[in-house]
């Protein structure tokens, strides 16, 4: 966190406004989506768009602020209103709504980069799956799938491998969904994302239940809830047990996957993920159906049909219904044929929705991917959390304010001196760049199983890499023609010395560059860092940094620096 932001927050602070611990306000985001719709005036739209962003940013719904110039493209600024929207709406539950301005976003697609169509896609796909339509799902996540393919970036990949295999378990052809999720395992791999290891061993678990391997499912299953566990993040830890229960009822261990959604269901419910919290009631309603206990067996199924039914979500709402007419028809006939009545409207809407391939045979338990509600009301707790420990520094600075005042006043000395030394951005540039090519040096000379050729050939090539991906470029073609060698030989020779394709070994060194900037050279702006990363836009190197390591470029700036 940067001093002014510091300072900003302090404010907020003390004038009692806990903006981290805002949600948007569905008015106003409704507000918004109307206003842009009518809005056909160029400088007004851009004006409009801007304004949008801005209370995102306030109500810390977006962790980076988002600002178009006047010379934008239109296209892009339209798509990322659009997605943003439907970002929300998806949140909210509101699948519909947030198809529907996917499918507007995907409209504007004219002069946009292929990162932003792809996410498009993904959140597209991703609102199909929830209403149970799995060819429309399974049609936009290939689209994502190519993208992230043609860009090389292998977490990208995984993620989007990771809701195709999820597609077609709920389209009841797990056979098929297995080739994708092994897939997507052997991708994640290479980028050691280990969040994403837990959400693919989770789909893998659900997968290998729907094929009756109950042994493998079993295994995923416990390998992703280490993985979760390591990590810490208890809404996830509730998804990674529900998923638990669903393998133990398959290999009939009713009693532990009782107990396992025993512990899920207050984390989901804690969290705010309704829709994982409700596939927990139809799981114990199961398990009570099973027992005989139908009474309370039926108060867990009325809990998840409500929310399903709020959500359209018509696959896991038959469940549930279907559940209600068992365990209801002996003691209560008039509700059990309401339930009935139900069912075979959801069974008519969904056979009438779905292609012949994406009618599902089995209610899906969970989609996978990491949800963006989730990972958004984690970051909101976290930023809570540094609010109140803000709350402490500032009564210690009123303790020892004198103390602080010298500090400060120290730390200001420092850093003219500093400018005063490094008396320009490229000067400060040109320095870090330095800097790091020795630090790049120093890790290959102790790399024992390389060797000199080796080290001269990597330190040469991430050499070129930086250096042009500064300009923009960063191409297979253009990079090895730089190296004087064809691309043969350069796949071949890192193939050899790292095991890794060039995209691959592309986006580390990016990746490592960036990080390594904003680390050790805090006034360097995250604008500026992107920039000689080669990105041009922030929002796109804020999306590929946190998909690489699981954080966020400002969140990796308060880290302590790492080789």
């Amino acid at each position: 966190m940067n001093g002014t932001r510091f300072f900003v927050l302090s404010c907020l602070l003390c004038a009692g406004l806990f903006i981290s611990a805002q949600s948007p306000d569905p008015v106003r985001m409704q507000r918004y989506a109307d206003q842009y719709a009518q809005t056909s005036n160029r400088s007004a739209r851009l004006e409009l768009a801007n304004d949008f962003f801005a209370y995102l940013l306030e109500v810390a719904y977006i962790d980076e602020p988002i600002v178009f110039p006047a010379d934008s493209h239109l296209d892009s600024v339209d798509v990322n209103v659009y997605y943003y929207l439907a970002e929300y709406h998806y949140s909210e539950g509101d699948y519909r709504a947030a198809a529907d301005l996917c499918g507007q976003a995907e409209k504007c697609f004219g002069e946009v980069d292929d990162i932003s169509k792809s996410d498009v896609y993904a959140l597209l796909g991703a609102a199909y799956f929830r209403m149970s339509e799995y060819d429309k799902a399974s049609e936009a996540l290939h689209h994502s799938y190519e993208l992230d393919k043609a860009s090389g970036d292998m977490d990208r990949t995984s993620s989007t491998l990771n809701g195709i295999a999820s597609a077609f378990v709920a389209a009841g052809k797990p056979q098929e969904a297995e080739k994708y999720i092994l897939e997507a395992i052997a991708a994640n791999s290479l980028t050691k994302n280990h969040a994403r290891m837990a959400v693919l061993y989770g789909t893998a678990s659900e997968m290998y239940r729907s094929i009756g391997d109950h042994s493998q499912a079993l295994s995923y299953a416990e390998k992703s809830l280490a993985v979760e566990r390591e990590i810490g993040d208890s809404a996830k830890i509730g998804i990674r047990l529900a998923q638990l229960a669903n393998a133990q009822m398959g290999a009939s261990m009713i009693d532990e996957a009782r107990q396992s959604l025993m512990a899920a269901m207050p984390l989901l419910y804690q969290s705010g993920n309704l829709h994982s919290w409700a596939i927990c009631q139809n799981q114990m309603g199961d398990i009570l159906a099973s027992e005989g206990n139908e009474t309370e067996a039926a108060e867990h199924y009325r809990e998840a049909a409500a929310v399903f039914l709020k959500q359209g979500d018509k696959y896991n709402e038959l469940h549930a219904r279907e559940g209600l007419y068992k365990v209801t028809k002996s003691s209560s006939p008039n509700e059990a044929m309401m339930h009935l009545e139900r069912s075979n409207q959801l069974k008519d809407s969904i056979y009438s929705s779905a292609t012949e391939e994406a009618i599902g045979k089995y209610n899906a338990v969970y989609y996978n991917d990491i949800l963006r509600k989730e990972k958004e009301r984690a970051e909101r707790e976290k930023r809570l959390i540094m609010i109140f420990s803000l709350v402490a520094s500032i009564l210690l600075l009123l303790v020892v304010g004198v103390g602080i005042w010298y500090t400060y006043n120290r730390h200001r000395r420092e850093k003219q001196h500093y400018h005063k030394n490094i008396s320009s951005l490229q000067d400060k540039y040109e320095e870090a760049n330095r800097l790091y090519q020795n630090a790049v040096s120093e890790n290959m000379q102790v790399a024992v199983d390389l060797t000199d050729d080796d080290r001269a050939f990597l330190e040469g090539l991430t050499s070129v890499v930086g250096t042009l991906s500064e300009k923009g470029i960063t191409d297979i073609p253009t990079i090895a023609k730089e190296m004087h060698i064809s691309e043969v030989t350069l796949r071949r020779r890192l193939s050899k010395t790292v095991n890794e394709t060039p995209q691959t070994y592309i986006l580390r060194v990016r990746m490592n560059k960036a990080k390594y900037l904003l680390q050790n050279y805090r006034d360097i702006t995250i604008a500026e860092v992107a920039e000689k990363c080669g990105y041009s836009q922030v929002p796109n190197f804020t999306r590929a940094f946190t998909r690489y390591y699981g954080i966020t470029p400002s969140d990796a700036r308060v880290q302590k620096p790492e080789k």
